[in-house]
């Protein structure tokens, strides 16, 4: 019964399918890298633009959203930021509309952050970071760094505009920021405005050719042909540990998202079933949608570890859990050709993602609008999974995971979550099984092992009963056999 329970298991698993025949919601990936049936993780429930902007009164606002390029969620409030209207505009729970603010103040805004002091706006077009108190007046700014890497002033001929594009701030007020033409890093500010230090630059990508070439070029070759630089930042979050999980151009290979310590040191988990990166399969060149490898463009992560990243590439949004597990991909592009014609609950120009209670809020640029989703069972179940296993609550995980599987029988995951419950539990026979249908060499080996003394140590009793029958038995008839050679010899004597 188990062997055919596991063929009907296996025969689910290596279902395959085109990545684009089904909706973007209802597709993961296998160990293999093959693309699989999932159920659907969220469902899109609200849509926020400006035909059905209402304030808490029920009243018609009269604003207009124009390119939304960033979101954040504080104290039960959404902000939206309106860049080419040069504004903030602020939701309330129940998504409707508070009030705006940077009319007159801010340029080019493209992102921001609050915390219980501030609100913090990358003023891109001002070449500055803006500080705003809880009353929406300007408080404080923070200008070019004494940096030769930025203009000290608007006659400067030497570097760069100071032009920060998204930035975030540790629970003790240390501001991390992303700006335009700085490949040193991040940077990072001093709660009182004041530059400290670059954190965590990129590699320098060569391909094997520049690398070749370069082996037989001299120092004035190489200066000739001008300096390689490291690939910028393109977002970052802060967790509440103050880890800084940062997404990068796809020249970064597998490490194109990362997790920063204090020291600039990529400290991410690896040890998923496949790497981070998004997509893994070429789009068809039958379909309508851009091909290529996804591009992240944004990144936000939970209390619990979990992090999800924006594809810009072909609007999908992945979720990974704090050991590197990819859990559920959703969103998907509308219609490319005409945008007037888009469907208002698919992406167009997907540009920022943000957990908010137990949803997740989306802003798309080009359809100037709010897209609110939220949890199916099924993907409450693998958040609840994860969160207890997170916790160390491994008896629950494993009920939770139990009961992912009746929803999705081919979930990886979930027999990989019950292997390693089963083998904290010591149950070694069951961890090898739930070990080998979730393709889970470690815990495998690590049950393996237990398991093996365990049935040594079962049957050790009987093979000293048996060795010492045997040295017994060995010692009566070495006994016996003296005895009569003695005699044999008296009677000879």
């Amino acid at each position: 019964m188990k062997k055919i329970m596991f063929l009907i298991v296996l025969t689910l698993i290596t279902l395959n399918l085109t990545i684009l025949s089904v909706s973007a919601e209802s597709y993961n990936y296998s160990p293999l890298g093959e693309v699989i049936y999932s159920a659907e993780a969220v469902s899109v429930t609200h849509i926020v633009d400006s035909s059905n902007l209402k304030d808490e009164l029920n009243q018609d606002v009269s604003i207009s959203f124009g390119e939304l390029v960033d979101v954040f969620a504080y104290d039960n409030k959404i902000y939206l930021v309106d860049k080419s209207n040069n504004q903030v505009h602020i939701l309330n729970e129940e998504y409707e509309y508070l009030t705006s603010f940077g009319t007159g103040v801010l340029l080019n805004p493209s992102g921001i952050f609050v915390t219980e002091d501030y609100i913090y706006v990358a003023d891109t077009g001002n070449f500055r970071i803006a500080l705003f108190d809880h009353t929406f007046n300007l408080s404080s700014e923070i200008l070019a760094p004494s940096d030769p890497t930025f203009k000290q002033s608007p006659d400067d001929e030497n570097g760069y505009d100071f032009k920060p594009l998204q930035l975030t701030v540790n629970r003790t007020g240390r501001i991390y920021v992303v700006a335009d033409q700085v490949f040193e890093g991040i940077l990072d500010f001093n709660p009182d405005g004041t530059i400290s230090r670059y954190v965590g630059a990129n590699s320098i990508t060569l391909s094997l050719w520049d690398a070749f070439w370069l082996k037989l070029t001299s120092e004035e070759q190489r200066a000739q042909q001008g300096y390689r630089l490291a690939t910028t930042f393109k977002n970052l979050m802060v967790d509440e540990d103050g880890y800084l999980y940062t997404v990068s151009d796809v020249t970064e290979g597998e490490k194109v998202i990362k997790k920063l310590n204090y020291k600039g040191v990529d400290v991410l988990s690896r040890n998923g079933y496949i790497p981070q990166v998004g997509d893994l399969v070429t789009v068809p060149p039958t379909v309508n949608l851009p091909d290529g490898p996804s591009v992240f463009t944004d990144i936000d992560v939970n209390e619990f570890g979990n992090y999800m990243v924006l594809d810009s590439t072909r609007g999908r949004i992945f979720t990974y859990d704090f050991e590197g597990n990819l859990l559920y991909i959703f969103g998907e592009l509308g219609n490319l050709t005409d945008s007037s014609n888009n469907l208002r609950d698919k992406f167009i120009r997907p540009t920022a993602i943000k957990y908010f209670n137990d949803k997740i809020l989306v802003v798309d640029s080009m359809n100037k609008n709010l897209i609110i989703f939220e949890y199916t069972e099924f993907g409450r179940l693998v958040n609840q999974a994860t969160e207890y296993y997170f916790e160390g609550d491994y008896d629950l995980a494993k009920d939770t995971w139990e009961e992912v599987l009746v929803l999705n029988t081919n979930y990886y995951l979930a027999y990989k979550g019950i292997a390693k419950a089963e083998l904290r539990e010591g149950n070694y026979e069951k961890a090898m099984e739930y070990s080998k249908l979730g393709f889970d060499d470690d815990t495998f080996s690590s049950a393996y092992q237990p398991y093996r003394y365990e049935k040594i140590a079962a049957i050790f009793p009987y093979i000293l009963v048996v060795v010492f029958a045997v040295l017994i038995y060995g010692f009566i008839k070495n006994a016996k056999n003296a005895i009569n050679k003695a005699k044999e010899e008296d009677e000879i004597g």
